[in-house]
């Protein structure tokens, strides 16, 4: 299994977000004891002291007192060019120059976490209009130390890797979140090569499927061959991380998957593989190492994709299919009820290397 999918990796992120997901709770429901103690006039009190101290210090111990007092941070803004809020300590990261720095920051994040800030309302300016935190953290450890990037330092990408969990955990990612919105096609859509975390970001991918967050709620507009190819040229084995085989363990995030990938994403995702020649060999392995439920789809919901790649001579993507799917191939019909190989023999441009193949493995089945 290890092969095809960091499985002993996934399940021990899995196990580290469930303790981080615990202590969460736990704090939180003493907090909500404390709250539910205090009558409206001192509850109205200490949201008050605590937006008041949120926006004029950095002392993330005076927070932490008053959130033990029962304080809340519902008075906190939202609005991206309003006051200080959670989603603009994230996006100041960035300006964190020591550890004590982003310490500071890490406390005031949590505290403000479990009295119960609205992470998917606060907005931090970016551009044209705001983004939540979830959003900021995504692209700052998708972009990690490339010369083009925002963090500058290791502990800087160690600290908003730890706060990812933190943040991920109280954000509710909706299928309203499409593209731009959604934190995993953020993640994906902003990946710069920095060798020095490549393995963090792996994990990255390995907990947002945890979560059973999925690119593939998303249009075949934002799921474009281009968006599919550009992560195919940072690492070929970050795109089939995205598609696993099945396994018990991977049940929930898979469901989401299939139910959600749709005929025009995947004909974007088979074409992202053509990018190059690496590509090509990439997926001929992958896909090769047994049936996947993947090609399965294809052949069932989009065989015409197949027809496609015998034009376009793309032996590499076509031997997946043709070495687990004998018969179900070999019973494709085009529109005028040709089979593959006579499809691919009346077809202009489709190289005789390509028939070869197709009567190599129609004789097998």
């Amino acid at each position: 299994m290890e092969q095809d999918f960091p499985i002993s990796s996934f399940l021990e992120i899995k196990k580290h977000f469930s303790t981080e997901q615990k202590k969460f709770e736990k704090e939180k429901a003493i907090w909500k004891t404390i709250r539910a103690s205090l009558t409206e006039a001192e509850a109205n009190q200490l949201d008050e002291q605590f937006k008041t101290i949120f926006e004029t210090t950095t002392d993330p111990q005076l927070l932490e007192q008053l959130m033990k007092k029962g304080a809340s941070a519902r008075l906190l803004g939202n609005d991206e060019l309003g006051s200080h809020n959670l989603a603009m300590v994230v996006r100041e990261l960035v300006d964190a120059k020591t550890k004590e720095d982003l310490e500071i920051a890490a406390g005031i994040i949590r505290t403000t976490i479990i009295a119960g800030a609205d992470l998917n309302s606060q907005k931090a300016y970016w551009g044209n209009g705001g983004a939540i935190a979830i959003i900021w953290l995504c692209v700052y450890l998708a972009r990690a130390l490339d010369t083009y990037g925002d963090l500058k330092t290791l502990d800087q990408y160690h600290y908003c890797y730890r706060i990812f969990t933190w943040v991920a955990d109280n954000t509710a990612v909706t299928e309203a979140m499409q593209g731009d919105w959604h934190p995993f096609y953020v993640f994906l859509n902003c990946l710069k090569k920095s060798p020095e975390v490549e393995d963090l970001q792996e994990k990255l991918i390995l907990q947002m499927m945890g979560l059973d967050w999925t690119i593939f709620t998303s249009t075949h507009e934002h799921l474009s061959t281009s968006f599919f190819s550009r992560i195919i040229n940072f690492n070929p084995g970050f795109l089939t991380l995205l598609v696993p085989y099945e396994h018990k363990q991977l049940e929930s995030y898979l469901d989401v998957v299939q139910k959600n990938i749709s005929p025009m994403v995947i004909k974007n995702f088979l074409n992202g593989f053509t990018s190059n020649n690496k590509a090509r060999k990439h997926f001929r392995v992958f896909f090769s190492l047994r049936p996947h439920w993947l090609l399965q789809l294809i052949i069932t919901s989009a065989p015409e994709t197949v027809f496609n790649l015998v034009k376009r001579n793309e032996q590499d993507l076509l031997v997946p299919f043709l070495k687990h799917y004998k018969r179900e191939i070999a019973e494709l019909r085009d529109e005028k009820k040709q089979t593959l190989l006579q499809h691919a023999m009346a077809s202009r441009g489709v190289v005789e290397n390509t028939i070869q193949l197709l009567r190599q493995y129609v004789q097998q089945a």
